[in-house]
């Protein structure tokens, strides 16, 4: 577990930042309903399309580390992958309930792989969530 040092960057996620697979219909759908339910106070940003989140990696990850291989919500205490992510993002969407904040607009540029599958298909919906559920990851900040 990886801590980053910089005290600013924690007021840059007050305001929570769930960086998800754009490339992934299923994971956009996920990305939509955590902002909806939050009332706008989760932002989304795409991993691939969205420069917040390219810039946001930038700041939070070492270099030669990889975040795309799962969802990241970011807040003021740190950046939590997968599995650690959920109980994070739980209580965001319960700070929103109250807070709210701007609606964000999700992008989803579903792919297809060489013989023409989706990535909106069961099985990969349900690789998704298996994924999810035993991945995690954990970089926390520190003042």
């Amino acid at each position: 577990m990886n801590i980053v040092h910089v005290s600013s960057i924690s007021s840059l996620f007050r305001r929570p930042l769930l960086i998800y697979d754009d490339k992934c219909y299923s994971c956009a759908k996920f990305a939509k309903t955590a902002s909806t339910l939050s009332r706008g106070w989760i932002r989304t940003a795409g991993h691939y399309y969205s420069q917040e989140a390219k810039e946001a990696k930038g700041m939070i990850f070492p270099s030669g580390y990889d975040p795309t291989d799962m969802f990241w919500l970011v807040n003021k205490d740190g950046a939590f992958g997968a599995r650690s992510g959920i109980l994070p993002l739980t209580r965001e969407i319960i700070v929103g309930v109250f807070r709210g904040g701007k609606a964000t607009d999700v992008i989803a540029a579903c792919e297809y792989d060489g013989m023409g599958a989706s990535c909106y298909t069961p099985t990969n919906v349900l690789k998704r969530l298996a994924t999810t559920l035993s991945h995690g990851a954990k970089f926390p900040f520190r003042d």
